[in-house]
């Protein structure tokens, strides 16, 4: 039991020594991170494959700190540990109370983390707010889950209710639909420090779709509460995929990517609540864990990535080249563009493959499924559009070359092709098999199947071997292609600037000009307004209005609609308690 809780015992003193020597303080959390896996991880007990995650995260971030956070005092380091402690209070936790402090014990610190840093504070309110959302609505959920079922401990429950108030909260930690309206995600991802930005999209967020995931094991199937989570789940992949196109912030963009990101996972997991097909329902199960364990681990370099430019604004980055890290790079955002040879294509390739397999289900999931599946798809698209804009765009960077970090980036991007290359050890054993007649002998082919018969094939080993090949010989016959000079087309304007960030982003603001309200400003220079920001003024507006109504005409001291009111509200509540009891 002890040994259990090592990594727990050892990680809160790291905190408190990393004020003084911060670099001991983040080993001292890798190690940590490696014994939390040893002692916690259980192979084909899916939900184990979440500590799995966070850990390899935790490793990486605290690994990249120890060069990169010495330009920010003393503060940071403890801050990161604290957070990452939260987390790891989290995974422990049975029961809602501990989970409940893990989620405040990780939020106080990253909320820190992002004032700290920055001269205005509104950055970490919007944080701290919506953090204290998520907070009231999981407390919410444990004590109505306590009136269900006596105890506060995680238990199977016999309704929905529960599942949907906790997914609402966690949605708002997760910046989901329709917590996304704000943007408050990008916005405060974006101004934290790169560690601590990848910490908070890798793993903050993971925490919700743990939570999710550990309660959606625990509910009965319902086909509506699945139906609601896969239409926010698809709204947030459209619109988070489309801004992370835009963004010109790069943890901005790597903020929307996070919400595209946990949208496909709340969609995944509406799809497992609503399906009462038991094969279906372990392979969706197995397809969340993979494509959480690729968001999160790509998402990490992702970010450090972003730090290693010594920038947050494509604009800020000067022409020193840096190629040192493109390999990595390169199948880290190929992980985030659903791309082989990476964990995030065969996690994509899960995903689309559960939604169409869905379809033949019939009825009103079977069309939702479709149509999702579609989208999902298409969100996936505008998603590699916007990782080919960081891999271009942060091939120069105006920070000293550090070829520690340079390494950081290259095991970030090997670990995600060796887990695609072994996915097969980790997925159920009912899910593999092998066509030795065609030489893709047995273990080393997946199968989605909703039957006894499969739905479709895959072998990562042997499309990593093939890629290889094609490589080699293309590399044999070309060489290395010799560079080219051609007139660009600049998105639509007709001047002498030059090809950057927000040229390249252009086709897509004139092609969604309605949605992004794209017109043209001073000097012929496009212009995009915030729709989101656009719906959150109109919406105060309203709010004003309608309380500035009801203050003028109800709530004037007049002794009569006072009294109408109490009457109302004490009828309202007798009629709340008499149906809940």
């Amino acid at each position: 039991m002890i040994l259990y809780y090592l990594p727990l015992i050892l990680i809160f003193p790291a905190a408190i020594i990393s004020y003084k020597f911060n670099k001991t303080g983040y080993i001292l959390t890798a190690i940590a991170s490696v014994l939390f896996f040893i002692f916690t991880f259980r192979i084909y007990d899916y939900i184990t494959y979440f500590y799995l995650i966070a850990a390899i995260v935790w490793i990486i971030t605290s690994l990249f700190s120890i060069t990169y956070s010495k330009n920010y005092g003393r503060w940071l380091s403890p801050l990161f540990i604290l957070t990452v402690a939260g987390m790891m209070v989290i995974l422990y936790s049975t029961n809602f109370l501990v989970f409940i402090s893990g989620w405040e014990i990780m939020s106080i610190p990253a909320y820190l983390t992002v004032a700290i840093n920055k001269k205005n504070d509104v950055e970490a309110y919007v944080f701290m707010f919506f953090s204290e959302i998520s907070t009231v609505l999981i407390i919410t959920a444990g004590v109505l889950s306590f009136y269900y079922t006596g105890t506060l401990n995680f238990v199977k429950i016999n309704n929905d209710i529960v599942l949907l108030i906790f997914a609402i909260g966690a949605m708002s930690k997760m910046g989901l639909t329709p917590f996304m309206i704000s943007e408050w995600l990008p916005i405060a991802h974006g101004s934290a420090p790169a560690n601590s930005s990848a910490v908070f999209s890798a793993t903050m967020t993971l925490m919700g779709v743990y939570g999710i995931t550990k309660l959606a094991l625990l509910s009965p199937e319902s086909l509506y509460v699945g139906i609601l989570f896969i239409l926010i789940g698809i709204i947030s992949v459209l619109f988070g995929a489309l801004y992370a196109y835009i963004s010109e912030n790069m943890k901005s963009l790597g903020g929307f990517s996070t919400i595209e990101n946990n949208g496909t996972i709340l969609s995944a997991i509406g799809l497992f609540v609503a399906v009462n097909n038991s094969i279906l329902r372990t392979f969706i199960l197995v397809t969340i864990v993979l494509y959480a364990m690729a968001h999160s681990i790509a998402k990490t370099g992702l970010f450090i990535t972003i730090g290693h430019t010594g920038s947050e604004y494509f604009s800020e980055i000067n022409n020193i080249k840096d190629n040192e890290n493109s390999l990595g790079k390169f199948f880290i955002l190929s992980s985030l563009s659903g791309l082989f040879p990476s964990l995030g294509g065969l996690a994509t390739w899960m995903v689309i493959e559960a939604f169409f397999m869905t379809a033949f289900l019939h009825g009103a999931l079977g069309v939702t499924a479709i149509i999702a599946g579609s989208l999902i798809a298409m969100g996936e698209g505008f998603a590699t559009a916007a990782m080919l804009k960081i891999f271009y765009f942060t091939d120069r960077g105006n920070k000293k070359h550090i070829k520690y970090e340079s390494h950081i980036i290259l095991l970030n991007g090997i670990i995600l092709v060796l887990l695609f290359i072994i996915s097969p050890l980790i997925i159920g054993r009912y899910y593999i098999s092998g066509i030795p007649s065609v030489l893709i002998f047995n273990g080393f082919m997946i199968e989605s199947r909703f039957s006894n018969a499969d739905f479709g094939l895959i072998s990562p080993l042997y499309i990593f071997i093939l890629i290889l090949i094609f490589t080699v010989i293309a590399y044999m016959v070309f060489r290395k292609p010799r560079i080219r000079v051609s007139e660009r087309w600049n998105g639509g304007i007709e001047n002498n600037e030059y090809y950057n960030s927000f040229v390249y982003s252009n086709n897509i603001r004139l092609i969604l000009k309605k949605i992004l309200r794209t017109k043209y400003g001073n000097n012929e220079a496009l212009q995009t307004v915030d729709l989101f920001w656009l719906v959150m003024i109109d919406l105060a507006g309203a709010y004003r209005k309608i309380s500035k109504y009801i203050a003028y005409k109800f709530m004037n001291s007049s002794i009569s609609m006072y009294m109408i009111y109490m009457i109302l509200a004490f009828v309202l509540i007798i009629i709340i308690t008499s149906v809940v009891y």
